[in-house]
């Protein structure tokens, strides 16, 4: 392993690799520093099929596994000529073994968990980290404490139930969520798995994201990468990853990252916007998307640690409303055959948006993230009028040629 510790993004303090949830003299966000100097770039071209521990915080001996990852990408051809664009990719996370991304990170946090001693974890989540830190958990022999948000689809709670995790739901937006699972780390000795920034060792499970796509596509960095984020880790960590890749020479450049948010919940896409330096935390958020709907109060510093890499990678933020997101997931399902959740859905919504405004150049090859399983959340699809008939062919022939 190559990690040599922690460092505050804030004060720069350095901490060896414990269990730290923030910096102790500033409160500001962790995250893993690494010895490049002692990396081989052609250890890392070598070991491209794998998981790429060289740039994990663990090692791989150590490491709680179910196949996650190598999610196939998928060229759109139809939409990028209808766009003008140069080239459209999907990263299709949904294909996950519980359905979405989030078990990129719990891989991680579930791995340090065993490492440092612990039988319990908790997390807060809105549906798709809970399903993959029940699964993981479970897999590892660890018990888990799962708050969701009183409104998380019945999908997502069933799924993370059935696992053996002890669901609770919690009145009120994530944001309660969030803070009632800090607290309970605290009191109860639990791992705090969430996928916020608060667990600095989750955030570089994103990473692999990266790391996948630069072997998927042959050494080529994509001008732009789609992201859906409500505080941003997948964002974060994906650029982290061509940040890695950068030091050790493997590629030349990260691309430029682009966030895209429900405007029902888009407080980093405001301040984006608005040129503001810090993030403001948004009351009462309401959207389709609920895998993104984070209003970020009691963490605005989480939202503010987003917005600064999305300019250091001097990509942009922007919001769509649900009626686009929903344009975007039957787009998806009708035309590519792709099945998503509204959140994984909000990254396409982004791009046509940004196509049609101009945003991006026509040359521009660009990656969208897919994030969840359509299976996640069907309550926007609403009821189908499906015909009965009897074992006729002339009824049969009526409904098709009508």
């Amino acid at each position: 392993m190559y990690a040599l510790g922690l460092r505050c993004v804030r004060c720069s303090k350095k901490y060896p690799l414990k269990v730290i949830y923030k910096c102790v003299d500033c409160g500001g966000i962790l995250e893993v520093v690494y010895d490049y100097k002692r990396i081989k770039p052609i250890e890392m071209r070598d070991k491209a099929r794998q998981k790429n521990f060289n740039l994990l915080p663990l090692e791989e001996d150590t490491s709680i596994g179910m196949g996650e990852g190598w999610t196939p990408i998928v060229e759109t051809k139809h939409l990028a000529n209808q766009l003008g664009l140069s080239k459209v990719i999907f990263k299709c996370e949904f294909t996950n073994p519980t359905g979405s991304f989030k078990d990129r990170p719990i891989s991680i946090g579930v791995s340090k968990a065993l490492e440092f001693g612990y039988s319990r974890v908790v997390i807060a989540s809105s549906g798709n980290a809970a399903t993959a830190a029940a699964a993981y958990a479970a897999r590892a022999g660890l018990k888990s404490i799962v708050l969701v948000p009183e409104s998380t689809p019945a999908e997502k709670i069933k799924q993370a139930a059935f696992y053996g995790a002890c669901v609770i739901r919690v009145r009120g937006p994530y944001s309660n969520c969030f803070n009632l699972a800090k607290e309970a780390a605290e009191h109860l000795d639990l791992f705090n798995l969430t996928t916020t920034f608060i667990n600095p060792y989750t955030v570089e499970g994103n990473k692999t994201i990266a790391f996948e796509l630069v072997d998927q596509l042959n050494g080529l960095v994509p001008d732009y990468i789609f992201v859906p984020i409500g505080s941003g880790p997948m964002m974060v960590g994906i650029y982290r990853g061509y940040v890695d890749y950068a030091a050790l020479g493997l590629i030349e450049s990260p691309p430029r990252m682009v966030g895209v948010q429900a405007e029902g919940c888009d407080p980093i896409a405001r301040a984006f916007a608005e040129g503001a330096v810090e993030v403001e935390p948004l009351g009462n958020p309401n959207t389709i998307a609920g895998g993104i709907c984070d209003g970020l109060w009691g963490y605005a510093d989480d939202g503010t640690h987003t917005l600064n890499y999305i300019r250091r990678s001097e990509g942009y933020a922007l919001a769509v409303s649900d009626e686009e997101i929903k344009a975007a997931q039957a787009y998806l399902a009708q035309k590519e055959g792709l099945f998503v959740e509204p959140s994984g859905a909000a990254g396409v919504a982004g791009l046509v948006k940004s196509a049609s405004g101009g945003m991006i150049g026509a040359d521009s090859c660009v990656i969208v993230i897919l994030s969840g399983h359509g299976l996640k959340d069907m309550r926007v699809l609403g009821e189908f009028d499906i015909p009965v008939i009897d074992n006729d062919v002339r009824e049969l022939i009526k409904i098709v040629e009508d």
